[in-house]
């Protein structure tokens, strides 16, 4: 018995030093690392499942970084890196996993220099089992089912989970269902690792959109029925809250309005029609831009505008805007009369005097043009009107003139012209898109009985395509142009100041400036009657380099002499790649172009280099 108790007193005592020795060792290694400590590593191993870069967004602490080489490593606390594991822990519950552990492991190296590395043991994932969708008054939502973002046999996540009740909080709104209310719950086995969702879908009544009251009217300039032509909905029709939007966007791109909010009334539970309030506040009346930028082919550019609003009450907007590099300048005043003789029609005038100096030749021109314009469904607006222009083209090579006899140096042309077009622009920012499109359809007829110096019909067709590929940042860009002008009755030649060229930082990048299609016996471009342009670009963020991202692109296009020798398969490609920097003015761009098929060995670079402020389209 006293040899028992004399080895319980040993066993006792062998514990208490390792203690001892463990507690000294911690104590000597904190004591090794006092003063300011810097992080000069952090790693995360283990992690099979879950993205090593979405574990890192969920870090409160600053994490040493790469680029620029020469940073300032940052503060390592172990407080913070305690609560980040408590973070992590939750997050990983998030995702589903409910039996993970996290364990930091700590190096302290020379002059506080300390290397942290998260060890991670996933562990198994809930799996889902079954999901119930109960849906209350027959409305049948069966479609929905091949959206929903959690399916039987799926990792529970609580985002999934949440974006399964969203579906049809988003979805029965924009169908007529307004009061929609959803509830669930989940059945958790913590033990098997299964969930089961049930959700409880109340669409409410079916509703119908009811008058709509301006909440401000006495405090605005802009009248009215200036604001109510705006509206994508009529009193009446199937509640849809993506009207509203629609409606606000609309009303944002007047640029009258610095705020918009449109709101649906509160009513009875039994009354089906919901009335609508628009809250406006204008903007000043007078705003002044100015600019300069640089770019490959115009060189140092300026611009100077200025823009008057509800200019003698009406809505009215008028834009003064002047133009300089060394391609030319342009001078125009665009004026826009909304709702004129109280039609659903937008009156909108554009004149202006530019010169262009291009490649090929140079020309001064005076233009003025009338339209009626207006909005129809689809984001679509239609647009008819009168044309007038005066150009005299000039500095054209004797070797040109003698291909085109339709042009004469020196020569005042006339074109007095119909225009007819619509155009539906959808894109979520002009600045930086990421989703939607522009589509341009445009014509201009210049018989003789217009008065008409040049007769022709004209058809460009501009088709712009963005789609951001969900959140990984990714933007594929596409674009589609084709153009033609025919010469008609007494003229039997465009002229080259009216002919389409190709080529250049915002066409097919892989050519100079116009120096795509047809060219004169000295190699300079002479325009054609005909054009077809594409583009495919995709754009992405560069890691560790914030605000700088990368694009890869494949540009395609020629110009054609005729319409009749339209040849898609004698189309000209440029593959490239390029950086662009997002600065708060826009994209800065650098872009190296490879032209596949050169037209001349000796004229045509192998490699073009095209430096610009935005995107190529």
């Amino acid at each position: 018995m006293r040899a028992a108790a004399l080895r319980h007193h040993w066993f006792l005592a062998l514990i208490l030093m390792v203690l001892v020795s463990g507690a000294t060792g911690a104590l000597g290694e904190e004591a090794a690392a006092t003063g300011p400590q810097t992080l000069r590593a952090f790693k995360i191993a283990g992690a099979r499942i879950v993205k090593v870069a979405d574990i890192k967004k969920e870090l409160s602490e600053k994490l040493p970084s790469f680029w620029p080489p020469w940073g300032k490593a940052p503060t390592f606390r172990m407080a913070d890196l305690e609560y980040d594991v408590e973070r992590l822990k939750m997050f990983y519950r998030r995702q589903g996993f409910f039996h993970s552990e996290i364990r930091p492991e700590i190096h302290y190296g020379p002059g506080g220099a300390v290397d942290v590395r998260l060890v991670v043991e996933e562990g198994p994932w809930v799996k889902v089992t079954s999901v119930n969708v109960k849906v209350s008054g027959g409305l049948d939502l069966s479609p929905l089912e091949n959206k929903w973002p959690l399916q039987p046999g799926d990792r529970y996540a609580e985002k999934a989970y949440d974006d399964l009740k969203n579906l049809y909080l988003n979805y029965l709104p924009s169908h007529g269902y307004p009061r929609v209310k959803v509830s669930g719950k989940i059945l958790l086995d913590e033990e098997e690792n299964t969930a089961k969702i049930y959700l409880t879908v109340d669409p409410g009544p079916l509703s119908y959109f009811g008058r709509v009251r301006i909440v401000n009217p006495g405090k605005l300039e802009t009248p009215p029925e200036a604001i109510l032509e705006k509206l994508t909905f009529k009193p009446g029709e199937v509640f849809n809250l993506e009207e509203l939007f629609k409606t606000q966007r609309k009303l944002y791109a007047s640029d009258l309005f610095r705020s918009v909010v449109l709101t649906p009334e509160e009513v009875p539970p039994g009354e089906p029609a919901i009335p609508i309030s628009i809250e406006l506040e204008e903007k000043k009346k007078r705003s002044l831009k100015a600019g300069v930028g640089y770019g490959d082919e115009e060189k140092i550019r300026g611009r100077l505008g200025l823009r008057y609003r509800n200019l003698w009450g009406g809505g009215r907007v008028l834009d003064l805007d002047g133009r300089y590099s060394s391609l030319g300048y342009k001078f125009e005043e665009l004026f826009s009369n909304p709702v004129v003789f109280g039609t659903n029609f937008d009156l909108v005038n554009q004149s202006g005097a530019r010169r262009r100096d291009l490649p090929g030749f140079t020309d001064k021109a005076y233009y003025t043009q009338t339209r009626l314009e207006r909005d129809l469904p689809g984001d679509f607006r239609f647009y008819a009107g009168h044309g007038l222009e005066f150009a005299r083209p000039f500095d054209v090579p004797l070797e040109t003139l003698l291909l085109l006899g339709g042009t004469t140096q020196e020569k005042l042309y006339r074109a007095s012209f119909l225009v007819l077009g619509v155009r539906q622009d959808t894109v979520d920012s002009h600045v930086e898109p990421k989703r939607g499109g522009i589509l341009t359809f445009a014509n201009e007829f210049a018989p003789t009985f217009f008065g008409s110096g040049m007769q022709y019909l004209q058809t460009l067709v501009d088709a712009r395509r963005y789609q951001a590929l969900g959140d990984s940042g990714f933007v594929l860009a596409g674009r589609v142009k084709f153009g033609v002008i025919q010469p008609i009755q007494d003229t039997s030649q465009i002229p080259i100041y009216r002919r389409f060229f190709s080529g250049g930082a915002t066409s097919v990048r892989g050519y100079k400036l116009d120096y795509l299609g047809p060219r004169n016996p000295s190699g300079t471009p002479i325009g054609g009657e005909a054009l077809v342009e594409t583009s495919l670009e995709g754009r992405f963020p560069l890691p560790f380099l914030d605000k700088i991202g990368g694009v890869v692109f494949l540009d395609a296009g020629n110009v054609y002499l005729k319409v009749r020798n339209i040849d898609l398969g004698q189309l000209k490609y440029s593959p490239g790649v390029g950086l662009r920097y997002l600065s708060p003015i826009g994209a800065i761009g650098l872009d190296v172009a490879f032209p596949t098929n050169r037209i001349s060995y000796t004229q045509d670079p192998r490699v073009v280099v095209h430096f610009n402020i935005g995107y190529g389209f």
